[in-house]
């Protein structure tokens, strides 16, 4: 068996050109396919098979081969349009500001040092790595495309995966991610929260009308949609700060053309907030602006519902196995801990049944899904991470794995995988409101 710890040193300036390649081409969810072949490429040269998975993901397993937890690493494929953004794709403006592909080099060089060492011959269980699609909630046509071919069944990566049985026989989930603080005061965010959210679409249906000669005899979509969003605008006075409540949108459509009153108008958003109850009442208000709006001017009015993520809650004694190994490698004074992140993510569903963990990790210069963002410090983005997930990694495999499965028990997860289905399903529903008939 060999020093994990020498062979990721030495497998880590290969990983690191890896995930900048990933960087600087960038693709969105579902369309991650070069990105995958290059995963798949350093997969193949270590001998270790791998599985398709959620259209564009893929898992892998090393085994023991001697009874114990299944430990998953996760990462994501994916980017976010990001208009300006030096390296964003012409087409669609994909970009990696997020730093998912610095997750990709973490993870995956742990996975192949995991393998090249033979440390788990000394431990016990499996080690999983999956690589996901799709993490960025974005492109939704697109993904609505692939469901109805059947390709997908939801719209999310991990929501897929999910529902496909890629967890089924993991207990516990490590991840990480950039971190939403400041990067010079913290290297390190652990047990961090982050809201959940659900999608909406408003489509607006007036009627069109010259908007010179003959505005009367149009319904203009164009003020339903705005006198909307003045409603939602308004609400938020009724928003509790302990919620963190966002509600953010965009007008998609706003009118076909300017001489022609707008016949329809199409308002996308999401409603994010730190619990399911708070999202669901917030859902509700929301849902009253909108139909308000329409009903002044009398528009027909769609309501599209499509479900986000749930809120991330990360398991305490999972992290504080990690905070042991990462004060290893960062002073203590510059690991937060217990932060809240306005901002959502697919861990969140993670979350909701298994114990979790996302280390947010330092490293970066510039704003999350900003035109700057970019890797700063190699150390701190991939070197520093790698190694104290390997200590976590021994930590919860050995003594039969008795740290891992003491996390497992104590666990208690907020819903079974059935009522998480069933809840995404209930939330994937249209609403139509009819216009008044003229008298």
């Amino acid at each position: 068996m060999l020093d994990i710890h020498k062979i990721l040193d030495e497998i880590l300036p290969e990983m690191i050109e890896l995930s900048e390649d990933i960087y600087r081409h960038p693709e969105l969810g579902f369309k991650e396919f070069r990105s995958r072949e290059q995963v798949i490429r350093f997969l193949d040269a270590a001998g270790i098979a791998h599985t398709d998975v959620a259209y564009t993901g893929l898992t892998a397993c090393l085994d023991s081969g001697k009874p114990g937890p299944n430990i998953g690493l996760i990462a994501e494929f994916d980017a976010v349009p990001t208009l300006g953004h030096p390296y964003a794709a012409e087409k669609d403006y994909a970009a990696h500001t997020c730093g998912h592909y610095a997750q990709i080099g973490v993870m995956l060089s742990l996975f192949l040092a995991l393998k090249k060492s033979d440390i788990l011959s000394e431990l016990c269980g499996k080690v999983t790595l999956l690589v996901t699609p799709g993490e960025e909630f974005c492109d939704m046509d697109y993904r609505k495309s692939l469901i109805a071919q059947g390709k997908l069944h939801y719209p999310s990566g991990k929501q897929e995966m999910i529902a496909v049985g890629a967890f089924d026989d993991i207990d516990i989930m490590l991840s990480c991610h950039t971190m939403g603080i400041d990067m010079e005061e913290n290297h390190a965010e652990i047990g961090a929260s982050l809201n959940g959210f659900i999608q909406k679409r408003a489509i607006f249906y007036g009627k069109a009308a010259h908007a010179g000669a003959n505005p009367e005899g149009g319904i203009n979509a164009l003020n339903a949609a705005t006198l909307a969003m003045s409603g939602i605008n308004f609400l938020r006075e009724t928003f509790r700060a302990e919620d963190a409540i966002r509600v953010h949108f965009v007008l998609q459509e706003g009118g076909q053309t300017v001489n022609t009153v707008p016949a329809r108008t199409c308002l996308e958003m999401y409603i994010r907030a730190k619990t399911v109850e708070a999202i669901f009442e917030t859902n509700q208000k929301v849902n009253r602006a909108l139909r308000a709006g329409a009903l002044a001017i009398n528009c027909d009015l769609e309501i599209q519902d499509m479900p986000g993520y749930f809120p991330l809650h990360q398991d305490e004694n999972l992290t504080a196995l990690l905070r042991k190994h990462i004060s290893t490698y960062i002073p203590e004074r510059m690991i937060a801990q217990g932060t809240h992140g306005f901002a959502s993510g697919d861990m969140g569903d993670i979350s909701m049944m298994w114990p979790t963990v996302e280390i947010g990790i330092a490293g970066f210069s510039g704003s999350i899904h900003g035109t700057d963002f970019k890797t700063a410090d190699i150390e701190q983005a991939y070197q520093v991470p790698a190694h104290y997930f390997a200590d976590a990694l021994v930590d919860l495999l050995s003594d039969q794995g008795k740290a891992a499965y003491q996390i497992k028990e104590a666990f208690q997860p907020v819903m079974s995988k059935k009522t998480y289905l069933e809840t995404l399903n209930s939330l994937n529903k249209s609403m139509k409101y009819i216009k008044e008939k003229e008298e």
